[in-house]
Parts: structure tokens; C-alpha cells; sequence
């Protein structure tokens, strides 16, 4: 993963530290503030998810120390238009640009929204290039199978699959 842009785009307003860009499958937005418990996230995070120097857009991450070597993250999330529990590509995103700017090293936790941690475990190759490795709490939220729809596809079939119950 490289392209690292550690500062900016978007500048820094009020009480926030440091911004940086960094596209990880989805362009991110992260935030260095002092409290992430003090941000209005869709107040601040849906003006830069449609910064017009973001041509697809962006999440915004805000981050903050907690005190004890963790991080706090929370996100607003673009395609949700809104903060969401916890956002995995957001998270090593952030943690790149936390080492990136000689705030963290080594395995970077986060508490997400929802109150639980994700850990990123970065690896940087000769050329530059990030290679992270996510982990955390997962829970399935939905299951489905697909089927095979009559007459399969082509002219006048808008499908090939169907969800079945």
C-alpha cells in the first residue's frame, strides 16, 4: 500500500492536530484531535466526504489518544452517510498515518464506536509500501445462500441468482 499523503488534503480546523489522506481499498480522511468524545463526526466528517478535492469522496476517521497506549477512532462513513460502530479499512488507515507521523509503533489498537478494539499490525517492504494485517472482535449479522434461478441468464433475465430464505 503506498501513496501516502501525510498532510492533508483537507487542512486542520480548530483544535485538530494533523489531517492525512490514504487510499486502503477506500479513500480515508484521518483526523488527529485531542478528544474524539468532543467531535461533531457528521458535522465535520460529511463536508469532507464530499470535499470537491475528493473527487470519490472519503471516510472520516477521528482520532485521539486514550492514555494508556491505545487509540480511539470514530468514522463517518461514506455509502452510510452517517458514523458508524467501527470501520476496519479506517482503522489501518489511521494506523498508518500514526506512524507515519511518529505517533505510534508497532501494533496499533484502536476502540472503535462500539466500544471494542481493533489491532493493526503493520509491515513495511524496501520500497515503501505498507503491508497491514488486521484483527478483531467479528459478528456474523447475516446469513444467506444464492440459488440457481430458472432459465439461468440472458435476453429478458435480469438475474442468475436469487437469494434463497
Amino acid at each position: 500500500m503506498t501513496g501516502v499523503s501525510v498532510d492533508g488534503p483537507i487542512e486542520p480546523v480548530g483544535g485538530e492536530r494533523r489531517t492525512g489522506y490514504l487510499m486502503v481499498g477506500v479513500p480515508h480522511v484521518s483526523i488527529l484531535v485531542a478528544n474524539v468524545d468532543a467531535v461533531d463526526v457528521t458535522g465535520r466528517g460529511r463536508p469532507i466526504r464530499h470535499d470537491p478535492r475528493l473527487p470519490h469522496g472519503a471516510n472520516a476517521n477521528f482520532v485521539a489518544a486514550d492514555g494508556d497506549g491505545r487509540w480511539r477512532i470514530r468514522t463517518y462513513e461514506r455509502g452510510v452517510e452517517a458514523e458508524t460502530l467501527a470501520c476496519g479499512t479506517g482503522a489501518v488507515a489511521t494506523a498508518i498515518l500514526l506512524t507515519e507521523w511518529g505517533e505510534a509503533s508497532g501494533p496499533v489498537e484502536l476502540v472503535t464506536r462500539s466500544g471494542r478494539s481493533l489491532r493493526v499490525r503493520l509491515r513495511r517492504d524496501e520500497d515503501g509500501a505498507w503491508h497491514p494485517s488486521l484483527s478483531g472482535h467479528a459478528d456474523v449479522v447475516f446469513r444467506g445462500e444464492l440459488a440457481e434461478v430458472p432459465g439461468g441468464v440472458g435476453p429478458g433475465r435480469e438475474t442468475a441468482a436469487a437469494v434463497a430464505p
